[in-house]
């Protein structure tokens, strides 16, 4: 049956909808319906969103829905998470019973049946969560070549921000390669999404649509299961309406005993010691790095006016700089990448040796079906796979070179930088503007005169996710609510 009115799917929480089916007034069924009902208005058709590259058979995900609204009435609800329909990122294995491939927006992998789950879908669906659809992504998470458009992919086509009216074409760049994830939520298609990072994938897309997110220590959530760039820096976080939700989640994820809801229900500014990173993030117009296609403004406004709000709820915050400079994070970028170029090599060949059926098993074989395969595969708009090619000659892990290069990215990105600030000014966050690749968060932030959102980011020190969680969710309780896509 239809939901009631009152009931807006761009912007219900899964903790609001949790209580709507607890008190009756909802079935997981009748949840389900509605997304459907909203992919099929504007993910093909509509506002052309392209952010669902697939969607369950719909036999199967309302049989499902059917089975825990029943557990639900029998009294046997297994967590917040209970009949929850969800999006998760096409590069995150689902069971083939499912009925949804892994394909990683790429037509190779399109054709290939994993060989099981991987653990974090497990994990969300032994916790009651409706898997509803596969999201789209830029293609292989954006490692595959320079200049690939973000959210694009073979499989699913072009994905366009839900804020920016005449989609990608006229500004609507969704950035972040776990776009179809963030599109998706924003555009009513799922209660919460996953992603994944290896480095901004989440947290651009997340703040490109208004959304809340996380991306956790690395290790924290298994990456078993997922299609890599890099097994030592990827990692699965999740992305919602709300911190709770974000919180929520992540307890899911990481297993926990639900302390990061507690934290998120504790909200903390007061007392807190809070640098505002400014050297290449809020200053120097020739080095700033910030969010991209977003007025620098409008954005840098947009954060003075959030620091004034938060030291008016009791933060310490001031100006801190790490011992780095324009060249340095160029340098940073580049050592990063030839880094992933060796771990890409390794890390696929792993993961494309355990479908139980693939066309291809190595990266040196997904590079030649992408060449006999161009037409679809290498279009005038996305014709690299130079990073690919790249990595064909990188030096293995266990070599002098790759750890030199492992080297040089610590001095610059901990010793000089994130370590340098947390330890000289006793920081308990630091807020940026762009992404860094270790725990952080973001948060809504304003937007664009165009409509596209743009976001705040708190990073912590490794392993301090509750605090992040207990940091934004007091940053949303003192800011102004997310605002939805004007024109849906």
């Amino acid at each position: 049956m239809p939901l009631p009115a009152s009931i807006n799917l761009l912007q219900t929480s899964i903790t609001e909808l949790s209580l709507l089916l607890d008190a009756g007034t909802i079935t997981s069924v009748d949840l389900v319906g509605a997304y459907i009902d909203n992919i099929e208005k504007n993910n093909i058709a509509g506002l052309g969103l392209h952010a669902i590259i697939q969607v369950a058979p719909l036999d199967s995900v309302f049989q499902i829905a059917a089975v825990l609204d029943q557990e639900r009435r029998d009294g046997a609800i297994r967590g917040p998470l209970h009949g929850i329909p969800i999006l998760v990122k096409d590069n995150i294995a689902t069971a083939s019973e499912l009925g949804m491939a892994t394909s990683a927006g790429n037509t190779a992998l399109l054709e290939s049946v994993v060989s099981g789950e991987a653990e974090a879908i497990k994990r969300m669906r032994n916790a009651g969560a409706i898997i509803l659809a596969k999201t789209n992504l830029t293609e292989l998470s954006n490692f595959r070549g320079k200049g690939l458009p973000h959210g694009w992919s073979a499989v699913g086509g072009q994905t366009s921000s839900a804020y920016v009216q005449g989609g990608y074409a006229n500004g609507g760049d969704p950035i972040g390669s776990s776009s179809g994830s963030a599109v998706g939520i924003s555009a009513g298609f799922g209660a919460i999404g996953l992603g994944t990072e290896t480095f901004g994938s989440i947290v651009n897309a997340a703040s490109r649509a208004a959304l809340y997110c996380v991306r956790p220590t690395t290790g924290l959530i298994p990456n078993e299961g997922t299609v890599p760039v890099s097994y030592t820096a990827d990692t699965i976080g999740p992305m919602g309406f709300t911190s709770t939700d974000v919180a929520i989640v992540l307890d899911t994820l990481a297993q926990t005993d639900g302390k990061y809801l507690r934290a998120a229900r504790v909200p903390t500014m007061a007392g807190l010691q809070i640098g505002l990173v400014r050297r290449n993030f809020l200053d120097e117009a020739d080095g700033r790095s910030i969010l991209s296609q977003t007025d620098v403004d409008e954005s840098i406004g947009a954060v003075y006016s959030a620091v004034t709000a938060m030291r008016q709820a009791g933060a310490d915050i001031n100006d801190v700089n790490m011992d780095i400079n324009a060249a340095d994070c160029d340098e940073l970028l580049s050592i990063q990448f030839a880094i992933w170029r060796t771990d890409i090599k390794e890390d696929m060949a792993e993961y494309l040796g355990r479908p139980k059926t693939s066309p291809v098993r190595t990266l040196a074989e997904l590079v030649e079906w992408n060449l006999k395969h161009a037409a679809e595969e290498l279009p005038p708009n996305a014709p690299n796979q130079d990073i690919f090619v790249q990595a064909l000659n990188a030096p293995p892990r266990d070599s002098d070179e790759y750890r030199l290069l492992q080297a040089r990215a610590a001095d610059i990105a901990v010793k000089r930088g994130l370590d340098l600030i947390f330890e000289e000014h006793k920081l308990d966050a630091a807020i940026f503007v762009t992404e860094l690749g270790i725990p952080y968060g973001a948060a809504p932030l304003g937007n664009s005169k165009n409509g596209a959102p743009f976001g705040i980011t708190f990073a912590v020190k490794p392993n301090e996710e509750e605090k992040l969680i207990s940091i934004m969710s007091e940053y949303e309780s003192i800011t102004p609510q997310r605002r939805i896509p004007d024109h849906m």
